[in-house]
Formats: C-alpha cells, sequence, structure tokens
C-alpha cells in the first residue's frame, strides 16, 4: 500500500465526520463519483431490509386511480401483531379509508385549509424549547421542505392526501394520552412503532407511503367524516397515505424528497468499548439477508436465548443504526439519542443496577410507561401478556412475588448480552417526541432481525437512570441489548412482546452513563 492509500485509511478510520465531510469536498468529480461507487458497494453487502430502510422516504404524488387489493392491505396491517408494546397493551387503532369515504374526508379537509382555517392536534408534535440540535435539524428540514415544495399552494397537496387512494387513521386512546396526567409516554412510544411497522410493509410491497402529522390538526373533521368508524374515546395520531406511484415506478428505485439526517457524530456515543471490537466485522450469513422489511416485520420476536460467547460484529451495529436515521420524525427534528456501551463498562453498570435491585431498591421510571386507564382492549393484552409469560411459561402463580422477582432480575444483566445500547430523550420532551423515538426504536430491532440478531428492548432499565446518568438534561427512554441468537431449531421460546430498540442519538444534551470513564467515537459513515 503506497503513501497516499496508507494516509487515506488512516484518514478513513480516524477521522471526526466534519473532517470527512470536508475531504469528500475536496474530491475531484473522478474521485468522487470513484468513492461513490465504492460506498454503493459496500452497501450492496447489508441485507436487503437494511438497503430498504436507506432508501425509505416520503412520496409526494401518487397514482390516485389505481387501487390497493385488500390483501395487500391486510398483509400490511398484520404486521402490527408482531409489534412491541408496552406489556403487550397494542394501543393503536388504524381506521382504514378509501373509496367514497376517502375523498370526502379529503374535500373536508381541503375546503377547512383553503379558508385558512389551520386546526389544532390534541397533542404537542415538538417540545417547546428544543435542545440547540434538535432545533438545528427543524430549521434546516423548514429550508429543504420549502424549496422542495416551491410555495404554500402546494401544501394543499396534503390535505388531498397526495393522490393516494388509501388512508391509514393512527389513533391513540384519550385515557391514557390526554386525560391522565402526566400523559402516559409508553403509548406514544408505542404509536410510532406501529406507524413505522405499517411504513416499512408497504414500502417493502412497492408501494409509497407518507406519514402525515400534520393532518391530526384536523381530528374533528376525522371524527365528522367517520363517525362510529372512528372510537369516541380515540384521537389522531397521523394519517398514513399509502398508494402505487405513477407509471408504476418502484419507490425503493425512484429517488424522492429526502431531508438532510444529523451526522453519526451529531448523535452517538460509544462510551468505553473495547478498542479491538471497534474494529469487528461480521459476514451477513444469516437467513434473512435477503428477506425485504415486510418479511422481517411480520417474523420479529423477542427472543430470550441468547449465544453469549458470540460477540456481535461493530460493523453490524453501526450498519443497523445509520439505516434506523430514515424513519419519519415531525419535521425531521431527530430526537432521539444513544449511548453504547460494551465489555467492562457494560459489565459494571450491570453489576450497580443488580447490587440496587437485589437490596429492595427498585428505582424510579422517568417516563410514564402504563396506564391506569387502559381500554378494555389494551387490559386484555396486559393481562394475557402476564398470563403467558409468568403462570404459562415460567408455572408461577399470581402471587408469587418472590419468583416473578427471580424472573425479573435477568433484566439487569442484560440477559448476558455482550453490547448494551441506551435510548435517551431531551427532558422537554413533547407527546410526538416520543412518538418518533418509538419509530426509530423499531427500525433498530427490524435491523437486528435483518442481521439475524436478537433484540431484547426493556423500559425496566429506565428505573435506574441515576445510576448510568452524570448530566442532567436527558433522560433514558429505555435499553436494549443486540445479541446472537442461538442457532434456530433448537426449541428456543419466543414471546412476541415486549421490545425496544436505538443508535443515532446524542451529542445534544447528552451525558456519559454512572461511574463509568467517559468515551466518544468518531464514527466512520457507513
Amino acid at each position: 500500500m503506497g503513501a497516499g492509500a496508507s494516509a487515506h485509511k488512516a484518514l478513513w478510520e480516524n477521522a471526526s465526520q466534519n473532517e470527512l465531510n470536508d475531504f469528500v469536498k475536496g474530491l475531484s468529480k473522478e474521485e468522487a463519483a470513484k468513492l461513490a461507487a465504492a460506498l454503493q458497494a459496500r452497501e450492496g453487502a447489508a441485507p436487503l431490509g437494511i438497503r430498504e430502510m436507506s432508501a425509505l422516504h416520503a412520496t409526494h404524488s401518487f397514482n390516485p386511480s389505481k387501487e390497493i387489493p385488500r390483501q395487500v392491505v391486510k398483509d400490511i396491517l398484520e404486521g402490527l401483531r408482531s409489534v412491541p408494546s408496552s406489556a403487550n397493551t397494542q394501543p393503536w387503532t388504524i381506521v382504514v379509508v378509501q373509496g367514497a369515504t376517502r375523498k370526502l374526508l379529503s374535500e373536508k379537509i381541503v375546503a377547512k385549509f383553503d379558508a385558512g382555517e389551520q386546526g389544532t392536534a390534541l397533542y404537542a408534535d415538538l417540545p417547546k424549547d428544543m435542545p440547540a440540535r434538535m432545533q438545528k435539524a427543524v430549521d434546516a428540514y423548514t429550508k429543504e421542505y420549502d424549496a422542495f415544495l416551491g410555495d404554500k399552494a402546494k401544501l394543499r397537496k396534503g390535505c388531498e392526501f397526495f393522490g393516494a387512494p388509501l388512508h391509514l387513521v393512527v389513533c391513540a386512546p384519550k385515557g391514557p394520552c390526554l386525560e391522565e396526567s402526566p400523559p402516559v409516554d409508553g403509548v406514544f412510544l408505542d404509536m410510532g412503532s406501529a406507524m413505522t411497522a405499517m411504513s416499512f410493509s408497504a414500502f417493502d410491497l412497492g408501494l409509497g407511503v407518507h406519514p402525515q402529522f400534520s393532518l391530526a390538526k384536523y381530528h374533528d373533521i376525522y371524527k365528522e367524516v367517520l363517525k362510529e368508524k372512528m372510537p369516541d374515546d380515540h384521537f389522531v395520531i397521523c394519517g398514513l397515505s399509502v398508494g402505487y406511484l405513477e407509471n408504476d415506478q418502484d419507490p425503493r428505485n425512484t429517488p424522492g424528497f429526502v431531508p438532510s439526517k444529523l451526522s453519526v457524530d451529531d448523535t452517538t456515543r460509544w462510551v468505553n468499548c473495547d478498542a479491538e471490537w471497534l474494529k469487528t466485522h461480521g459476514d451477513v450469513v444469516t437467513g434473512n439477508s435477503e428477506h425485504g422489511l415486510k418479511h422481517l416485520v411480520h417474523s420479529r420476536h423477542c427472543s430470550h436465548t441468547l449465544d453469549t460467547p458470540r460477540p456481535v460484529p461493530y460493523d453490524f451495529l453501526a450498519s443497523i443504526l445509520s439505516a434506523a436515521r430514515y424513519v419519519t420524525s415531525a419535521s425531521n427534528s431527530q430526537p432521539w439519542s444513544v449511548t453504547v456501551i460494551q465489555g467492562a463498562a457494560r459489565d459494571k453498570l450491570s453489576k450497580a443496577m443488580l447490587d440496587h435491585f437485589d437490596a429492595g431498591n427498585d428505582g424510579g421510571q422517568t417516563y410514564k410507561k402504563y396506564s391506569t386507564q387502559n381500554t378494555s382492549r389494551m387490559q386484555k393484552g396486559k393481562d394475557q401478556y402476564g398470563y403467558e409469560l409468568y403462570e404459562e411459561r415460567h408455572k408461577l402463580e399470581r402471587d408469587d412475588k418472590d419468583g416473578r422477582r427471580k424472573k425479573y432480575r435477568p433484566n439487569y444483566e442484560f440477559w448476558g448480552a455482550p453490547v448494551l445500547l441506551l435510548l435517551k430523550a431531551p427532558k422537554a420532551a413533547a407527546a410526538g417526541t416520543f412518538v418518533d423515538i418509538g419509530s426509530y426504536m423499531y427500525a433498530i430491532l427490524v435491523g437486528m432481525q435483518a442481521y439475524g440478531l436478537g433484540g431484547k428492548p426493556l423500559g425496566s432499565v429506565a428505573k435506574y437512570t441515576d445510576i448510568c446518568r452524570l448530566g442532567v438534561s436527558s433522560f433514558r427512554i429505555c435499553g436494549f441489548w443486540p445479541r446472537s441468537v442461538q442457532a434456530e431449531g433448537l426449541g428456543e421460546q419466543r414471546l412476541r412482546n415486549v421490545s425496544l430498540g436505538l443508535y443515532q442519538g446524542s451529542l445534544y444534551e447528552s451525558y456519559y452513563f454512572g461511574v463509568l470513564g467517559p468515551g466518544f467515537l468518531s464514527q466512520v459513515p457507513t
């Protein structure tokens, strides 16, 4: 290897994101083309699901005359059964709108828009006081989107669902979200996961998708048009417009508007990770590598059987976390923040949590995860989950508190996983912030599935935020542990409940965890 090549290799391995950006800007057109081709070839080695996630974008022009077959719609909705939710409550209600009802709904929303009546959403999509990093992302999105649309008149197309023949109304229960004080943040997290699962499945089926949070402000119109189809005790989180593209184009191969994404340096911390581990690479040899997003959404589950000695390659995580950036967030705010812990730092954190747990100190949740106003359907899902997990699987009676506590303890051993990712949000988070983070979490879990990794997300670690926190301006949503799953076909029991995911996010108002020595890695882009 020549001196020039060695210098470039050193730069690639050690440079910050900004230094890499400056390096690329200084390349000639020929050199930039070669680099782009090399990166494309590298991306091509990633699993199909990862490549699809990285291509995800909102469609702004649909073919209004091409209807979506009912079976295709059912396939999209079927994936919701595998989406993780707090205690398996599955709080979402999806109202499918098409045909004459869709036409009437659009006409009434357009009339409101034309009259200058913007309406008001029943929940806040963005914090009033955003951290600088979020504000920067929102400001950049506003400029980019204005330039893309050209003028306000084109915003009217959103009220027409951009011509999409199918409109899925994502609804949440009012009790936990609007009537409890404080609101149940965990329900908003679950709504984001559900919305993203539907988007992933539709995209993999060759359909364009456009999540429209701005339509939540027309809740009264939705209720007026949909009547009894929309439960009285629910409200609109967002509308998901879905359809085929004009001229039978495939959205997976058709460029669209993609707002700027924050760099890895802007959003991620890698704390005290072993230097050798940070160089590890893995071969994509799993049976999931050729499967698209729909299959991954339908087949994803929470695994409790770990292959502890087998390390999770660093480049797998880097690829997953990079792809997850492309999920939708309110005004492209990208509010998530993640810290990656591995090696001795991970072991110290586990010991500290176990010491508290064994002493009977259960800590305190930093966000509201469970509701006291569950709908009957939510409560049914929660009760069924508790029965299946403790009574059916572990043969523990409801009043066996010691036995149940013993089964809960492995949460703080991270189930033997070698890598821990901690998801964080700004303290000023609004309800919509949790929706965005729920979308991001779910994307990480699906990315893990693509690489054949089990994803065990647990909100339980948020009870010990004080152990992990050195700063005071962010809080943890959950931790989750990617790990290699033992070979299939060995009798592994699967629970298709619980979960959470994470990556991109941190540096703004963030913190290192606990008593661990701080460490930050400037990551090479993937």
